[in-house]
């Protein structure tokens, strides 16, 4: 990184309309490209064909993997399209978020293998040509963003991941409640859902309770 070079370029593409208030919690619905900075702009990623095509979404303060798309999505406004020339010192970590979406997009029996251990990484990489090469070979990284759809914290209903112990304890005999309503109705897949909910967040609290209390033990 040559000395006084920005990190960050924006070029804005489309202009958009709203400017939205952006906060913790906020979730943010948008599609990207990635591209190398070289004289090809080789394409790397294109969310448009991964998968379905269907955007993305990341919560904000919930630390993603790529901390520069929290950054750089901040400075967007709705149904803006934007291009950023972003230093390779803020992208290490993209060729894992790559693979990551590579293989939840692609069918079971055409994922590639998950490289956990730092031996197989090294010899063998994440699996995929192009990722491995950026990963021997960091470049600049251009990401070409649209922001789809903003959504606040209240206007949206919270996935378990997002929420806090508390907010877990307070849902689980709404979820049962529910749930009873819904096998009076004779509605019994949603009753089943609501049931399954409410039993998955017991169980994450109950995890979290014994292994905090067995690293308490454990001193």
């Amino acid at each position: 990184m040559s000395e006084g070079k920005d990190l960050i370029v924006k070029r804005t593409i489309y202009a958009g309309s709203k400017t939205p208030d952006f906060r913790d919690g906020t979730k943010i619905h948008f599609h990207f490209q990635s591209k190398l900075c070289d004289n090809e702009q080789t394409m790397i990623d294109d969310s448009r064909k991964m998968g379905k095509g269907e955007p993305l979404y990341l919560v904000l303060g919930k630390k993603f993997q790529l901390e520069v798309w929290e950054a750089i999505l901040q400075k967007m406004a709705i149904n803006e399209v934007a291009s950023f020339k972003v230093d390779k010192s803020l992208v290490m970590e993209y060729p894992f978020v790559s693979k990551t979406l590579r293989d939840h997009n692609n069918p079971k029996d055409e994922r590639k293998k998950n490289h956990c251990c730092a031996m197989t990484l090294q010899n063998e990489g994440v699996g995929y040509d192009d990722l491995n090469e950026l990963l021997k070979n960091p470049s600049d990284l251009e990401f070409t963003m649209e922001v789809v759809k903003v959504e606040q914290p209240e206007e949206y209903e919270k996935e378990s991941w997002q929420m806090e112990d508390s907010e877990k304890l307070e849902m689980v005999p709404k979820l049962k409640e529910q749930g009873n309503k819904e096998f009076q109705k004779k509605n019994y897949a949603k009753a089943a859902e609501c049931y399954f909910k409410a039993i998955g967040m017991l169980e994450q609290l109950m995890l979290k309770y014994y292994f905090n209390r067995a690293l308490s033990l454990s001193y």
